[in-house]
């Protein structure tokens, strides 16, 4: 394993540029890779003990080095991975960050190369406890299985469509890309009484070497929840302002999703019902997800009655599925900076405030964990999201409240972490970097035998979970150590559309 650790797709030359060093040197030299010239040569930082790898490093920081051209970083006990400095050393890493949802797509014929396959789950599903069929076809691929689950496909949406709401230079495809996903959700609605199945899947989860259009069991509609209906009406009132054409027929479902929880309130939280053991995505406490649905539903009707609701509820903060509170902060400031007069600025500020105090925790930790990340010692399932969700959080804060240089560099050295600057040198983004994820557990990767290009995988777990493979391959391993490239590593080297949406919002803001 390497003991330097780098962005392995490179650095912009105007951008701050810094490699983390494992060993107990003194200096670091920038070699150009063509002619082995060493460019540049510099002291390393003081030694910096860090908790989540349990070890001692040291700063490169080559940020005053400008020239263009294709580089690693040379100390006395070895090389790093070589690297790009440029105007757009990335290439198509954003495009493929966002192109991993076509490669998720179901339902439809797919044209992608050797991952290319027939229409897949195109049968009728049966609505839990009856014998009623209902139309469902379409969607994403959830993640490594082929279910398709309604609170994390909100997320990711939200984060795309915020996405092409915020960049500088939003992709010229991506509501094409995303509302193949909402036309699914649409689907997944009540026609009765307005209330949105939880989920659909087969009963289990098949073999993980099966393409999607070999899983031939029976689908199942879950039953409808509290939470996916809310996710639901806040998804699809925030997609009325950017599809102007259908506006008029997303504020209805979203009305009608809203109607239901009125009179559903105290349902419990989602469980999976005998027989079905596929993703539960359940959530105990659906009042950030109602607190969302009243912002999204007041920004598109301008109804009094949901700005009351906003106004009685507790304030959320989050950019997770279980926690969905800041789309509500989001979307409640993007009025108030529009100038609405109906905004109350008391309410703006709290939520300001609310806002502030998430980026101030996160700051805290990015100022002392050398690899410029923010989780302290706590690596969840799921570490990747987290990652992409703190720099996307410090990011809106910038676009919607106020600017500070040092949040924008923090979003980017997250980046920086996803892409190799990490305790194992390894991007966790396939395809992308000297040393990318090559095994995910991902159902078409492992059936074909090559990982799909652009998928962000789940990444270092603590918990190791009740996984095996990561068990057995990282026992006694630190939190941020505790990944293996592995395919039968389901808590580690999983991939979901809600993994690439961060990822893809925060590349989009910064411009990668």
């Amino acid at each position: 394993m390497k003991n330097i650790h780098v962005n392995q797709l490179g650095y912009r030359t105007n951008d701050p540029k810094k490699a983390i060093v494992t060993q107990n040197e003194s200096k670091f030299q920038v070699v150009r890779v063509k002619d082995g010239a060493v460019v540049f040569e510099k002291n390393l930082g003081n030694e910096i003990y860090d908790a989540a790898s349990e070890e001692k490093v040291r700063v490169a920081d080559f940020s005053e080095f400008s020239e263009d051209g294709e580089f690693l970083i040379r100390t006395a006990s070895g090389d790093s991975f070589p690297f790009l400095i440029g105007e757009n050393p990335y290439g198509d890493f954003r495009a493929a960050l966002l192109e991993m949802f076509n490669y998720q797509k179901c339902g439809v014929d797919l044209d992608c190369g050797l991952w290319s396959h027939p229409a897949c789950h195109t049968s009728l599903a049966t609505i839990y406890g009856t014998n009623e069929k209902k139309d469902v076809s379409g969607g994403w691929h959830d993640a490594g299985d082929y279910g398709r689950y309604v609170v994390p496909a909100a997320m990711t949406v939200a984060q795309l469509l915020l996405a092409q709401e915020l960049s500088p230079k939003p992709a010229s495809d991506i509501l094409d890309v995303t509302w193949f996903e909402l036309e699914w959700m649409l689907k997944m609605q009540c026609e009765k009484t307005g209330g949105v199945y939880h989920k659909v899947s087969c009963k289990s989860f098949d073999a993980l070497d099966e393409m999607p259009h070999d899983e031939h069991e029976e689908l199942v509609l879950s039953p409808m929840s509290l939470t996916a209906t809310a996710d639901f009406a806040a998804t699809m009132a925030l997609a009325s302002r950017f599809y102007r054409h259908k506006k008029e027929a997303l504020i209805a479902a979203a009305l009608r999703a809203w109607k239901w929880c009125e009179a559903n309130p105290d349902l419990p939280g989602f469980e999976n019902p005998p027989e079905i053991s596929t993703g539960g995505y359940g959530d105990s406490n659906s009042k950030d997800e109602l607190f969302w649905a009243a912002c999204e539903l007041f920004s598109a009707t301008g109804e009094k009655k949901f700005h009351d609701f906003i106004k009685s509820s507790e304030i959320f903060v989050g950019l997770g599925w279980g926690n969905m509170g800041t789309y509500g902060i989001v979307s409640y400031l993007q009025l108030a900076n529009k100038g609405a007069l109906s905004i109350d600025t008391a309410l703006a500020d709290t939520m300001k405030a609310k806002l502030r105090a998430e980026c101030d925790k996160i700051i805290a930790k990015y100022k002392t964990e050398p690899y410029g990340t923010s989780l302290g010692t706590s690596y969840p399932w799921g570490s990747n999201m987290v990652v992409g969700n703190n720099a996307m959080t410090l990011l809106l804060y910038n676009l919607l409240v106020e600017k500070d240089p040092l949040r924008s560099e923090a979003a980017l050295e997250h980046m920086h972490y996803l892409l190799g600057r990490n305790p194992l040198s390894i991007s966790y983004v396939t395809g992308y970097g000297s040393n990318a994820a090559k095994n995910p557990h991902h159902r078409p990767s492992v059936a074909i035998g090559k990982a799909t290009p652009g998928m962000v995988v789940g990444g270092p777990n603590s918990s190791k979970a009740n996984d095996d493979a990561l068990r057995t391959h990282c026992k006694n391993s630190p939190p941020s150590k505790s990944y293996v490239d592995h395919q039968d590593s389901y808590s580690a080297n999983e991939i979901t559309i809600y993994w690439n949406s961060p990822a893809y919002f925060v590349a989009s803001v910064l411009g990668m």
